[in-house]
């Protein structure tokens, strides 16, 4: 197979991806340096961003906000660049091509360059990401639209999303779709189930990657691994104990406690539970306990509830150990 997961493989495609968390100021102003400060402490486990992503509130932002992480991102930092994956993760087809049609206008700006693969591959952009259009579950419907998206004719990532999409393909379709778009090369799955990996049809088809639904140990480095890497939120408070499992030297417990009892302690989401989580757990993780304390802001000017972050910190101190 040739302009697909095999040649991504050539070209260092990154193993370990994450959703980066979007960090606020008073009012829900973007603090481009806090992100900064906190981003030099991931680069060296993972160095693959989805921007805008869903724990960066890439749903609920404006749009002008959505372009300004993702001209950050793209400029690049002190400490090196990361690749991306850039989302168009919109609920029909038409707002997909649009919202691509966008990100390429920008991409064209920020590195000079008038040919839109070229922008891409200049600025190390391996992917725009794309969900099934909304509550469309009828096979035939499925390729048409997702195709439509994929004569784009850029390379492309799709993400399972049942929990926003309504919908989960069958791995048949996307088999389907990658044998008759040779730029469709990641996919990346958070259905719950793992069927696009468990059916065998995309292996060596496309670069499999796995969300954060519980324990990824054995499906990522087990005997007979079924996906390519991970693509995870909580990468944003746990990138070295990630890169760790991934490498074989640590396995999912402990830190795979505080993200379930963490998650679980969500009740009523400040912005959306994947970020309110994770912002408690980066928190509590770097002031401890004094974490409760700080007034900590999210997308919309509101504060993450101290009970949250308690409960983090106190969910840290008991699995970790940490003081």
């Amino acid at each position: 197979m040739t302009g697909g997961y095999k040649d991504m493989k050539i070209k260092n495609f990154p193993t370990l991806w994450f959703p980066p968390l979007t960090y606020y100021k008073e009012g829900g102003v973007i603090d481009t340096d806090k992100m900064a400060f906190e981003l030099s402490k991931i680069y060296p486990y993972s160095k693959g961003v989805l921007v805008p992503g869903s724990t960066g509130d890439g749903w609920v932002l404006s749009q002008e906000k959505q372009e300004a992480l993702v001209r950050f991102f793209l400029k690049g930092f002190d400490f090196g660049r990361f690749s991306m994956m850039i989302g168009a993760l919109k609920p029909t087809a038409d707002e997909t091509i649009q919202s691509i049609a966008g990100w390429c206008e920008i991409l064209r700006e920020e590195s000079g360059k008038s040919d839109a693969a070229e922008a891409m591959a200049a600025l190390d952009v391996k992917a725009f990401v794309f969900c099934v259009p909304a509550g469309l579950d009828a096979k035939e419907a499925q390729l048409k639209e997702m195709g439509r998206i994929l004569d784009v004719g850029l390379p492309m990532a799709f993400y399972q999303l049942p929990l926003v999409t309504g919908v989960t393909v069958d791995p048949a379709v996307v088999a389907e779709l990658a044998d008759k778009h040779a730029n469709l090369i990641v996919a990346k799955d958070s259905g719950g189930a793992d069927e696009m990996a468990k059916s065998g049809l995309l292996k060596d088809r496309l670069m499999l990657l796995r969300g954060a639904e519980g324990d990824q140990t054995e499906m990522v480095t087990g005997s007979s691994p079924i996906y390519d890497g991970l693509l995870l939120s909580t990468v944003n408070c746990f990138a070295r104990e990630h890169s760790e499992l991934m490498q074989g030297k640590r396995d999912y417990s402990g830190y795979g406690d505080v993200i379930s009892e963490v998650f679980a302690a969500v009740a009523e989401p400040v912005s959306n539970p994947f970020s309110d989580a994770v912002r408690a757990i980066c928190y509590a993780k770097e002031y401890g306990p004094e974490a409760a304390k700080m007034d900590i802001y999210c997308y919309n000017g509101k504060k993450l509830p101290p009970e949250l972050t308690a409960e983090a910190a106190a969910s840290l101190r008991c699995n970790l150990q940490q003081s």
